[in-house]
C-alpha cells in the first residue's frame, strides 16, 4: 500500500517533479516515482484508479462494505491526500465482482444439486406459502 501526501503547490521546490491534484495541492515525486508515472502514461499503465464510492456502485454494495472488502485485503488500494482517501483499480474491482458472481452461481448450483439429491425439489410448497397470503 502506497501513501501519497499532498502539499500546497507553493511549497514545491522549483524544478521538482510533482502531480497536481487540481485543488491547489501537489504530490511531489522522487526520480523513481516520476519514472513510473511517465511509464504509466506512455505505455498505458492500465491503472484506472477510482474512488471507493465508484467501486461501491460497480459492486452494487455500500461504501462501508467496500471499506470492509479493502480492509480484508481482497482488493488492493492506494491512499492519497492529506485525508488518506483510498483509490482502487477499476480492473481489480471488476475482477472481484466477476469472481464473486461466479462464486455465487456455483454455490446456488450446489444448493440446487443438494435439494435434488434430498428430494426437496419435488416438495409442494403451496400449503406453506398460503399461510403468508
Amino acid at each position: 500500500m502506497t501513501t501519497f501526501e499532498a502539499i500546497p503547490i507553493s511549497q514545491v521546490s522549483k524544478g521538482s517533479a510533482y502531480i497536481t491534484s487540481g485543488d491547489g495541492t501537489a504530490i511531489p515525486l522522487d526520480a523513481e516515482e516520476l519514472r513510473r508515472a511517465f511509464d504509466a502514461i506512455v505505455h498505458g499503465g492500465g491503472t484506472d484508479l477510482i474512488t471507493t464510492g465508484e467501486a461501491a456502485q460497480i459492486l452494487g454494495v455500500s461504501p462501508k462494505t467496500v471499506a470492509r472488502i479493502l480492509d480484508s485485503g481482497e482488493i488492493p488500494f492506494t491512499r492519497y491526500g492529506a485525508k488518506g482517501n483510498r483509490m482502487v483499480s477499476r480492473a481489480q474491482v471488476v475482477a472481484y465482482r466477476d469472481k464473486s458472481k461466479a462464486h455465487g452461481r456455483q454455490a446456488l448450483e450446489e444448493m440446487r444439486e443438494a435439494a435434488s439429491q434430498g428430494g426437496l425439489d419435488d416438495v409442494d410448497y403451496t400449503a406453506y406459502l398460503s399461510r403468508f397470503n
